[in-house]
This record gives C-alpha cells, sequence and structure tokens, in this order.
C-alpha cells in the first residue's frame, strides 16, 4: 500500500520538551511526518514558553504540526478543563432550560477577543496549521434536546435579523441561526489566522451529533479555510460494519465538500478506549479513508492514548502497530 501523504498522530498530556521532542523523533522514526499539539486555556495561561519550545522543536525536526484550541470555552472538543465561563459568567451559553452551561457562547464579543488572544499567541511559533477542533453549540449526550443557546447575546442577535423574538423550540430558523453564527464565527478566527501567515484545518463533528453545524459546504467555501476534516469514532460496542458504513458516509461527504471548493481533506481515526481485540476496526477506517481519496490521516491519539486513563486503549501498543499497518508504515 503506498503511504498517505500526511500521516499524523495527536499528542498531549507532556510539558517537558525534553521529553516531548524524544517522542517526536520516535514519531517521525515511524514514518509519520505530522503532528497535532494541544493548546488549552492552561498552557495560554502558565505554559507559552513552554509550548513554544514544543511548536517550534517539532517543527525544526521536519514534522508539520497542528495546534488545536484544546477544550477552550467547551466550544472546541477536549478533556482540558476551562475556566472562561467561571471568570466571565456574562460568557457562558445559555440553554433551552434557562441554565447556564460550562461553555462560552461564540457569538459574545468578550469570546471571540480572547480566541483572537489566543490566535496572535499561537501564530507566534512555527506552527503550519490551526485546527478548530470540533467547533459547536454546547450539547450533552443523552440529553441532546437541551440545545444551546438562549444567552442575551444570541437572543438580540436572533431578533436583530429574523425580526421576531427567539422561540423555545429548535424551530428551523434557530438551526439556521445557530450554524450561521458558528460560520461567522469561524470565518472571524480563520481570517485573523491566514492574516498571521497560517493555515486553517476545520474539523466538523459527525452529523449524528446537534453540533449547530450540519452543512459542511458553509465551511468548505470560507476562503480562509485551507482544509476540512471530520471524526466520526465509534463509541464502544459499535460493530465493525458500523465503523466502515461511518467511516465511508463521512469520506464521501467530506471529499465532495473539499472538491466542489477546491480545499484538501483530513480524516481522524479513534485510537483511544479500543476494546482489546477489536484494534483491527482502526484498519477498517483507514481503510476507507484511503479509498475515498484522503491523502491526510491522523490518529487521535499517539499510541492508544495511554497517558490518559479514562480514554487508555485497553492495549495501546497493538493499537498503534495497528495504525501504523494500515497506513502502510
Amino acid at each position: 500500500m503506498a503511504k498517505v501523504k500526511i500521516r499524523g498522530v495527536s499528542y498531549f498530556g507532556v510539558r517537558n520538551p525534553k521529553h516531548v521532542l524524544s517522542d517526536m523523533k520516535e514519531i517521525q522514526n515511524k514514518g509519520f511526518n505530522a503532528v497535532l499539539h494541544t493548546w488549552s486555556e492552561e498552557d495560554q495561561q502558565y505554559y507559552y514558553d513552554t509550548m513554544k519550545d514544543i511548536v517550534d522543536g517539532s517543527a525544526a525536526m521536519g514534522l508539520k504540526v497542528y495546534v488545536n484550541p484544546w477544550g477552550v470555552g467547551r466550544v472546541f472538543g477536549g478533556e482540558a478543563y476551562s475556566e472562561l465561563t467561571a471568570r466571565d459568567h456574562d460568557m457562558c451559553q445559555i440553554g433551552v432550560d434557562g441554565n447556564p452551561k460550562v461553555a462560552a457562547c461564540p457569538n459574545h464579543p468578550r469570546f471571540r477577543e480572547y480566541m483572537h488572544r489566543w490566535i496572535e499567541t499561537v501564530c507566534n511559533t512555527s506552527v503550519d496549521t490551526i485546527f478548530w477542533d470540533e467547533p459547536h453549540f454546547y450539547f450533552e449526550k443523552g440529553g441532546l434536546e437541551k440545545w444551546s443557546c438562549r444567552c442575551e447575546t444570541c437572543k438580540k442577535k436572533f431578533q436583530e435579523r429574523f425580526n421576531y423574538d427567539m422561540p423555545a423550540q429548535l424551530s428551523d430558523d434557530v438551526k439556521e441561526f445557530r450554524e450561521d453564527s458558528l460560520i461567522d464565527f469561524l470565518k472571524e478566527m480563520t481570517e485573523d489566522v491566514h492574516a498571521h501567515g497560517k493555515c486553517n484545518c476545520v474539523c466538523m463533528l459527525p452529523p449524528w451529533f446537534p453540533a449547530g453545524l450540519d452543512d459542511w459546504e458553509k465551511i468548505a467555501r470560507l476562503k480562509s479555510v485551507d482544509e476540512i476534516a471530520s471524526d466520526p469514532y465509534w463509541e464502544r460496542g459499535a460493530t465493525a460494519e458500523w465503523v466502515r458504513e461511518k467511516y465511508a458516509e463521512t469520506a464521501v461527504k467530506l471529499t465532495q465538500a473539499a472538491a466542489k471548493y477546491g480545499k484538501d481533506v483530513q480524516m481522524w481515526i479513534k485510537a483511544y478506549q479500543i476494546e482489546r481485540g477489536r484494534e483491527g476496526d482502526l484498519a477498517i477506517a483507514t481503510e476507507e479513508s484511503i479509498k475515498a481519496g484522503i491523502q491526510n490521516v491522523f490518529a487521535w491519539s499517539y499510541r492508544g492514548t495511554e497517558t490518559l486513563s479514562w480514554l487508555k486503549s485497553d492495549d495501546p501498543t497493538t493499537t498503534q502497530a495497528t495504525f501504523e499497518s494500515a497506513l502502510g508504515l
């Protein structure tokens, strides 16, 4: 099997540059040529120089470096804790139940101001691409009907656009408003990244999550977006047939949107919480991605996510080896 052009893994949980760069050399020696480093609110506040050393050192080795706003504001995916809304309650998303959520609203001006500072900081490194990781309005698994956001900022913007008060039902107008709000937010952020001379990749949650971003072509048509991606991860207990079907469907949706607007495509393979004996699911997901013509394939995360116990695969070594084999390494 011919190697895909960009072969990467995400990497997090270590903030000692000496140890990180040792792992980067191992990653490179295995045949990978790209890495995603996470950059959380904690990193932004306390680890800037450390993170710059990590990103710059990885790039100096010849790795293509992606960086994501890991769990920032809970608007983006990730296990990192967020304290933005604890410091500024007005920034909270408000659910349809009237309760504030532990997530910032992408329409709130102070959250956007924070993200511009994050962009300026991260783009002052040798990062190649900012990875906008699963941008979404807040939701909880098992309670998907409790949608957001009905904060004062959102209600005001909705009224100005539609000339009536935002309803408490997830109507077509509300769905359109939520989606266009995320598009507007990403347009503003990705244009700022381009102004700093860096690239953008937007990773959309798969369609079965109520993220509020359903029309992927709206992302692909943004001039400031260079790549589009998705991560149709499976839950424990999913069948191999489910994995194959969902990765095939997602790959088609991605490649069609990308081809229409001349964008590159990236696919993410699940390499966390992999059950012993089910490592072959990684090979299935990778196979379907490559079959669709995708030449940029990453796994979340390095070595079966062995350093984060909640996400650790049952057999991290076999999980990593299976992904490497599926990529032809």
